[in-house]
């Protein structure tokens, strides 16, 4: 029977990406797995967009400090669902990239992210965090449809 030892999942605060902490966590208590709980924050704003312009360089962006924030709700989600070892970590740096580099840091043979921008136009043309995720990671990923709990 294939099982999971160690789920990941990311979150930035928004309702959708709490729908995916939710999926994973009940996951993990299925599978009695591990489950690790990623934010990835911005050491300076706007530094997700690398822009020198000054009206796009203030748009708020996590930081370290709202990370954890993030991370304890997210951590009581994971707790509500029962998942039995809960680990949460604050990374700097782009979200995909934040989660494909915690596969090999943490041993996740699952990733969890919601399916937000996928179908976005802008998420098209510009990619987005869960095709990204999908394309790239060396492990089973799941998608979780965020609209089926009424948010999109």
């Amino acid at each position: 029977m294939h099982s999971y030892n160690s789920i990941a999942v990311g979150t930035d605060g928004s309702q959708t990406s709490l729908v995916a902490v939710r999926a994973a966590a009940s996951l993990a208590r299925v599978y009695d797995a591990q489950l690790t709980v990623i934010c990835a924050h911005y050491t300076a704003s706007g530094s997700m967009l690398n822009s020198t312009n000054a009206e796009l360089s203030k748009i708020d962006i996590v930081t370290e400090t709202g990370s954890q924030e993030i991370l304890a709700r997210a951590r009581a989600i994971a707790e509500e669902e029962q998942a039995p070892r809960i680990n949460v970590v604050s990374k700097a740096g782009q979200p995909a990239n934040v989660l494909l580099e915690s596969v090999a840091e943490y041993e996740v043979d699952l990733l969890v992210v919601g399916n937000k921008g996928m179908r976005s136009l802008a998420g098209r043309l510009f990619g987005n965090i869960p095709g990204n995720v999908a394309k790239k990671a060396p492990v089973d990923v799941m998608l979780v449809d965020t609209r089926a709990e009424g948010h999109d």
